[in-house]
């Protein structure tokens, strides 16, 4: 059933279905100051998700800002300032996309890496850095979305959690370890390998020879997290002066 024309908090107007995420119904809502505003609805038994997310409130320019969390129709509700632009993978068609497109995605990785700056800065870690989670511009401008999964840097749970997308996760991530910054630079490296070859990385030796940006995206492969950088402005200074 359709919510659109739901009232939200006494101050949204739910207008129409955006999607549908991993963890929640997304909609477009129009603010009474005339803005528009993305409202994530979760089922009842995700409740802790839309928690999580509502208390990541770390501000920066790459990072979509959480409002409220409210409720609609008996479901958890987030509410974000509605941010353009169209998922990763969707946004770089032609792979792969550092030689179709280098500046505009060298671009997308540099605001992402600002993104995280901040929320590193800000003590919270994202830990689930992957395509879906990041909206892209035709310029390459990139607003890097969804904190359900998000927490605390050095957050721990008295049950090992497997915390994020495989095929994004870092192998700490994948045994359950309590994560630090290494492993949301992780995601950036799979994220810069499927730049550099058009394909996510499987196991196996990295075949990027001759590519100036090859050093950077081994180092943020590193399956060790103690050899791995720990510092996104530092790696996104790095980025820009490959290029």
């Amino acid at each position: 059933m359709s919510l659109a024309g739901t009232r939200l908090a006494d101050h949204y107007t739910l207008i129409r279905p955006l999607g549908q995420g991993a963890s929640s119904l997304v909609y477009v809502a129009l603010g009474d100051d005339g803005e528009a505003y993305t409202v994530k609805l979760f089922a009842p038994p995700l409740a802790d998700h839309a928690a999580r997310e509502a208390r990541m409130r770390v501000r920066g320019p790459h990072l979509a800002e959480v409002m409220m969390l409210s409720e609609v129709a008996g479901q958890p509700a987030v509410v974000l300032r509605f941010t353009k632009g169209t998922e990763l993978f969707g946004r770089y068609r032609f792979r792969p996309a550092l030689e179709r497109e280098r500046p505009a995605f060298v671009r997308t990785l540099s605001d992402v890496l600002e993104g995280l700056a901040a929320m590193h800065a800000g003590g919270w870690l994202h830990r689930d850095v992957k395509a879906d989670n990041i909206l892209v511009q035709k310029s390459g401008a990139a607003t890097l979305l969804d904190y359900d999964l998000s927490g605390p840097i050095g957050e721990t749970f008295a049950v090992p959690l497997r915390i994020g997308t495989a095929a994004f996760q870092s192998p700490e991530a994948q045994r359950g370890e309590v994560l630090g910054p290494q492993s949301d630079l992780y995601g950036v490296g799979v994220l810069l390998y499927w730049g550099l070859m058009g394909e996510l990385p499987a196991d196996g030796q990295l075949d990027l020879a001759g590519e100036p940006l090859a050093k950077l995206c081994v180092n943020l492969l590193e399956a060790d997290p103690a050899k791995r950088p720990s510092d996104a402005e530092q790696v996104r200074a790095e980025l820009l002066r490959s290029i």
